[in-house]
């Protein structure tokens, strides 16, 4: 179908009766299975001057009674429809939308050898336009197809042509560009999986069948028995720093991500647009977004100053998230635990969410504490989520410290009982029992303000040397440092190589030290004299994991940074969680089903996103999917040796190309820099 030529504004409907639900309509009919049969496929446009018009691509969707058809334009104009045959009637229907917020509806059929659609529409003005186009086979062949739009204004006596072309049969040598055979689809719902056949053109899923599709109508194929084939896996929390220097993001492709969420814990890049452009132009290995971060508008308005803001500060950082949001930040992050958000009362954070909300985005936070703060963390999150009307994710939720171990069933409520009371809860977690973050994480926030030197300076005063040191061993005893040296594991460290992988316990043995809390406090302000260090705390639970995991509100996320093995002493985070995951918590465990675990990384997210055509494996929805192993998918990457890709993960396609193939990665970069409000 040719979009109409002229704005369609706002526009209401007038029709004779409406279509019936589909639960009413019997199996395809005769007359629904010709049509189909000669429609089926893709067609170029051109218009009665030969010049270019667009393309349409139309396939057969839910359960193969309905077809849809898919139009673009060379100017980026995009049009979709759904065409169905009523036969209680004996009449066709179909429902127009396209991405200028225009909505036709048309009812009709076929007359001799021609079929007639028509409807009415009433503009802004109040003017009703009726609405006929007629298609007509010329030459009474199947590869040409002549299409007329009129349009009338008054009644239908006076008639006026808005389009006149041809729609031009594409030949290819096959119908699908991909057909995936024989796997168990788990299709993002978390319903039990199902055999079927997955067909692909393009960058868009055409067809998943029951019953099986024939091969020879593919270009390629893939055999996927014994296998699942599963919607690519969504990361909300995802450290994208490094996407300009690893573009490909193989360390997350290949765990099955196709999608992921920049700028988490408060640090969403800035200038917002030109970051984005800049991704854009060198081209992603998977879809990418990004939120915008308070902590980044904070320290660009105020920088680490330990102070409320002024009402004009505050007015400046509220036109920097709504500036964000309306270059397509999908959300407001928060790291109420780092700097400078450390330093920000809860009206502020309210006043910031609110803009976010407003624009359709949602707010996700790193707690202001995990540890013996929980608790009060939690309930700031929630009374944020309820002020300010905006859905929340408590990202990589977690109980941090012994002390408050077993917590995680008094947060889960509080999660439970808020969304009762009508606040969009939602949590995001990693399947591991440590946390990975800098050093300066064990310093109090306070001796933090102004930054590295100013907390140098604070230490040359005893007095406040001895309260910054007593603060770093307090949280070494109940909070990251899990009261033992062992457990603080360093991760990257420039200025000394040799203690990425050892812990501060070794570094204390190598200086000839005692491995107490005191030793640790001031090996912790020695790390930050040459230059800073970031760590792995190992000081959480197993049951707390196990615990948040089996949530229903609870999805997958790694917080991940992309890396490549040789860079640093990573959190095996950064490599394993999508198939720990899969094998550890699902097959082997059982703490959830797989059905389940594919629903935590697929649908959910993108429903929290708020993410269209992605996140199932649907008719019409962006081809990108993950096909893995149940028997074998695992995670390789230890804490020990972290530089490991997982196994199990078969194959991975970002818009409907091969980015992992029998386990290979291919660096094809066909991800996209996704948009709020554009995607």
């Amino acid at each position: 179908m040719r979009p109409v030529c002229f704005p369609l504004m706002m526009l209401t409907l007038s029709l004779a009766a409406a279509a019936p639900p589909l639960s009413a309509q019997r199996p395809c009919s005769a007359e629904a299975n010709r049509h189909f049969d000669f429609w089926e496929g893709r067609w170029m446009v051109r218009a009665a001057t030969g010049a270019l018009a667009g393309h349409n691509t139309l396939s057969l969707v839910l359960g193969e009674c309905v077809l849809q058809e898919h139009y673009t334009t060379p100017s980026g104009y995009e049009g979709k429809s759904l065409n169905i045959f009523d036969q209680t009637r004996g009449v066709w229907h179909q429902t127009w939308v396209d991405n200028q917020g225009a909505l036709l509806q048309l009812e009709g059929g076929y007359q001799d050898d021609r079929m007639v659609m028509q409807g009415e529409t009433v503009d802004a003005a109040g003017v009703v336009t009726i609405n006929r186009i007629t298609w007509s086979r010329i030459d009474g062949g199947r590869d040409r197809v002549r299409q007329v739009w009129e349009l009338s204004a008054d009644g239908g006596t006076v008639w006026t042509t808005s389009f006149d072309g041809t729609y031009i049969r594409l030949e290819t040598g096959a119908d699908w560009d991909l057909l995936i055979q024989g796997g168990t689809v788990m299709n993002g719902t978390g319903r039990p999986g199902f055999s079927a056949d997955v067909a692909i053109v393009d960058d868009r899923i055409v067809r998943v069948s029951r019953t099986p599709l024939d091969p020879e109508r593919a270009s390629r194929t893939i055999d996927a028995t014994g296998l699942v084939v599963a919607p690519g896996f969504i990361d909300l929390h995802a450290h994208l720093d490094p996407l300009l220097r690893l573009p490909g993001a193989e360390s997350h492709v290949r765990q099955g991500v196709t999608t992921a969420l920049g700028g988490p814990d408060g640090g969403g890049p800035w200038p917002f647009a030109e970051h984005l452009e800049l991704a854009a132009s060198v081209g992603v290995g998977m879809n990418v977004g990004f939120m915008v971060g308070h902590n980044t508008v904070r320290r660009e308005v105020m920088g680490l100053e330990n102070r409320a803001p002024t009402a004009s500060e505050l007015e400046r950082m509220k036109g920097m998230v709504a500036q964000a949001m309306d270059e397509g930040a999908w959300a407001i992050s928060t790291g109420l635990k780092y700097l400078p958000g450390a330093f920000s009362e809860l009206d502020e954070v309210v006043a910031l969410s609110e803009v976010a909300g407003r624009m359709g985005g949602f707010y996700t936070s790193h707690l202001r504490e995990e540890g013996l703060g929980l608790l009060e963390g939690v309930g700031e999150a929630l009374e944020i989520g309820k002020r300010a009307n905006i859905p929340i994710v408590l990202t990589h939720h977690k109980v941090v410290g012994q002390p408050t171990w077993g917590a995680s069933v008094k947060t889960l409520a509080m999660v439970d009982s808020a969304r009762a009371a009508g606040t969009d809860a939602m949590i995001d977690q990693y399947p591991y029992t440590a946390s990975y973050t800098g050093i300066t994480i064990l310093i109090p926030a306070w001796a933090m303000a102004g930054g590295t030197g100013d907390l140098l300076q604070r230490m040359e005063d005893p007095a406040l040397a001895d309260s910054i040191l007593s603060g770093i061993e307090f949280n070494i005893i109940n909070d990251r440092g899990g009261n033992d040296l062992r457990r603080v594991q360093f991760a990257i460290v420039r200025w000394d190589r040799s203690l990425e992988g050892k812990t501060l316990h070794d570094w204390a043995m190598r200086e000839g030290l005692a491995s107490t809390p005191e030793t640790g406090a001031r090996l912790v302000i020695e790390a930050v004299r040459r230059g800073g260090a970031s760590a792995i705390f190992h000081a959480m639970s197993e049951e707390d994991v196990e615990r948040i995991m089996a949530h229903p509100f609870t999805m997958i996320a790694s917080d991940g940074r992309l890396t490549q093995p040789g860079e640093g002493h990573p959190h095996p985070r950064w490599y394993g969680t999508f198939p720990r995951v899969l094998g550890l918590y699902a097959r082997d465990k059982g703490v959830i089903s797989l059905e389940q675990a594919v629903r935590k990384m697929s649908t959910m997210p993108a429903e929290r996103m708020g993410l269209r055509e992605r996140g199932q494996l649907r008719e019409g929805w962006f081809a990108d999917v993950v096909i893995f192993d149940p028997a074998t998918v695992a995670d390789q990457a230890t804490f020990e040796e972290p530089h490991q890709y997982p196994v199990g993960i078969d194959w991975v396609l970002v818009n409907g190309a091969i980015a992992v193939e029998n386990g290979q990665y291919r660096n094809i970069r066909a991800g996209r820099v996704l948009r709020r409000g554009r995607n």
